[in-house]
């Protein structure tokens, strides 16, 4: 071989080399990110049944579960908890620090506004702490009083129906017994005053 072949597969062999190398330190660089970007608490809102439809001015309660993720000895967190419209913009917001080893459970509750527009909402809750941040949400909805009260009137009418029909269903024998005594009074009367 001559030296300008040499040559030039000595520049490719650098090259490859070179590129190996550099996405070697990219691929560590990425990794380590991707470990750091790990949220270091499992979040979970458990937000009941009752509180996923709601009219204005409720009180919303919901339990802030955590799972500390990133190590096993005792840390203070800060829970940021805040109710946040369809436009992801907050409009009622809480926070308090507590201690986590390794799990807890916290209840919370934040007081909807009175003026709060029907549409959908969240609970939405970060954890924060030396090892970063981790995040929640839970979805409800906010119904207008009106719907809520018809609701209630629907349903109270229903029930007094329904007592009324099994009322009439249960007083049709007594009723006939009562008919059958004033018709043998009647005639015992006409038989009384016949004689």
């Amino acid at each position: 071989m001559d030296t300008n072949t040499n040559n030039h597969m000595l520049i490719k062999i650098f090259f490859v080399a070179s590129f190996l190398i550099l996405s070697l330190i990219a691929v560590i660089i990425n990794e380590s990110s991707f470990v750091r970007a790990v949220q270091p608490f499992n979040v979970d809102i458990d937000l009941p049944a009752t509180y996923k439809e709601v009219s204005s001015g409720t009180e919303i309660w919901f339990t802030i579960k955590l799972l500390n993720l990133a190590n096993s000895k005792r840390v203070d967190v800060t829970l940021n908890y805040e109710l946040i419209n369809k436009d992801n913009v907050s409009i009622v917001h809480n926070s308090k620090t507590v201690a986590i080893e390794t799990q807890a459970s916290f209840v919370a509750n934040l007081a909807l506004p009175a003026n709060a527009a029907p549409g959908d909402y969240y609970v939405h809750v970060t954890v924060s702490s030396p090892a970063g941040e981790s995040t929640a949400r839970a979805s409800f909805k906010v119904i207008e009083k009106m719907n809520v009260m018809i609701f209630y009137y629907a349903g109270a009418g229903v029930l007094v129906l329904v007592l009324l029909i099994i009322l009439l269903v249960k007083s049709g024998p007594l009723i006939e017994k009562m008919k059958l005594k004033m018709k043998i009074r009647r005639i015992v009367r006409e038989k009384l005053k016949n004689k």
